[in-house]
């Protein structure tokens, strides 16, 4: 007993530790924030994503090109079913497969981030399907927070779902307001009243 008490607290310091150190990090607003438009937010993997994507846009090209040359290959009636079969499948796999699921993995990822103090606005950068970006210009009133975040979700802009790392941010104050930590908590409580309606009107419906 007195082993699962001292380990429950020592769990508890070091997560009140912990939380508060992610706290200190991310309150600690750069007060030397330019005037003029700067980038607030670098992608650390962009450049992998980047690659990736080019990548695997190269070996659809180099799949697609080999098409004719399969066909040949069943068309000569020279080697096997099998081998062809498998032969066509992993170069479809390649072709069609790959750049669909990489792109549905790293669509969301946001590359960069720019902040124009001027016009409160912010141009937020993704890839699209092909190797090239798509800029998203919005306002803070644009991004809202999901109710269960997604695997490959932080935040939405314009109900269009983004992927950030905390500490990527050059500026952090603006995850925080990203995120709504500058706001007031709603628990969503409800009055002692409005409890007491819901609970008649649930018994009245059974």
């Amino acid at each position: 007993m007195y082993l699962l008490v001292g380990t429950t607290v020592a769990w508890l310091s070091v997560s009140s530790h912990k939380f508060s150190s992610q706290q200190d990090v991310l309150s600690s607003e750069n007060h030397d924030a330019p005037k003029v438009p700067h980038e607030i937010y670098k992608g650390t993997l962009s450049s992998q994503v980047k690659a990736v994507k080019t990548f695997s846009f190269g070996t659809s090209m180099l799949g697609i090109g080999m098409q004719p040359l399969l066909y040949e290959q069943v068309a000569s009636g020279e080697n096997s079913m099998p081998i062809v079969i498998a032969l066509y499948s992993v170069v479809g796999i390649f072709t069609f497969v790959t750049p669909f699921l990489i792109h549905f993995v790293a669509k969301s990822y946001v590359t960069d981030i720019t902040y124009d103090p001027s016009s409160t606005e912010y141009t937020a950068s993704v890839y699209r399907f092909f190797p090239t970006k798509r800029k998203i210009t919005f306002k803070l009133e644009d991004v809202s927070i999901p109710d269960v975040p997604g695997a490959f979700t932080s935040f939405y802009i314009k109900k269009v779902p983004v992927m950030c790392s905390p500490a990527d941010f050059i500026y952090p104050e603006h995850y925080i307001k990203f995120m709504g930590f500058d706001k007031p908590i709603d628990l969503h409580l409800k009055d002692p009243n409005e409890k007491k309606k819901d609970e008649s009107s649930s018994q009245r419906s059974n």
